[in-house]
């Protein structure tokens, strides 16, 4: 509790969003807070914003001037972004505006990270995994996009020990991509 009101103190009324790019982190921000403190936690936990959600919702797809590559790319949807979080679009909706998403089956399972739930359970997360990286593998995408870190540990490592040649990256790295590829193109932002 004493971490949480830290947290909250430190933020106070400085921003109108806390954005965040781990959806464990949001999830915990937006919901555990109001879970511990109630109230008191509520008018922070409202600020709290996954980046994809902040940069389609909030910002809007149309801000960012992009070049998107031919590249195909195959998207793994965190069980605290689209559970926890219920966002399902938004991340889906920039990885269009970045290159060729080629859906997977089953983006919105469980990778088999889970926090401890690796440790606890390695034989079911490594089933868990390698599931996940057969399904990325049918669609033909040679990259991952993703939300959260423990993921990303997760597959990429996993994908790198079966030596995939799977390239595993975050949302907002590809967008970041996208816009640099333009200014070389273009000179302009």
């Amino acid at each position: 509790k004493e971490t949480a009101r830290q947290n909250i103190k430190a933020f106070a009324d400085e921003c109108d969003a806390i954005v965040t790019l781990c959806a464990s982190c949001a999830s915990h921000l937006k919901h555990g807070y109001v879970n511990l403190l109630g109230e008191e936690a509520k008018k922070f936990s409202d600020k709290i914003v996954d980046f994809s959600s902040f940069v389609h919702d909030r910002l809007g797809l149309g801000s960012f001037k992009l070049s998107p590559s031919s590249e195909k790319v195959a998207y793994h949807a965190s069980c605290h972004l689209c559970r926890a979080l219920g966002v399902r679009e938004a991340p889906r909706a920039l990885i269009r505006r970045a290159a060729e998403y080629v859906p997977s089956a089953e983006e919105e399972s469980c990778c088999g990270f889970g926090g401890t739930f690796s440790a606890k359970f390695p034989e079911i997360s490594a089933e868990l995994m390698r599931k996940k990286l057969a399904n990325i593998s049918m669609s033909g995408a040679k990259r991952l996009v993703l939300d959260c870190p423990g993921c990303a540990m997760q597959i990429g490592g996993g994908a790198d020990r079966m030596k995939l040649g799977l390239r595993v990256s975050h949302v907002s790295e590809i967008l970041a991509e996208a816009i640099a590829f333009r200014q070389r193109e273009t000179g302009k932002p």
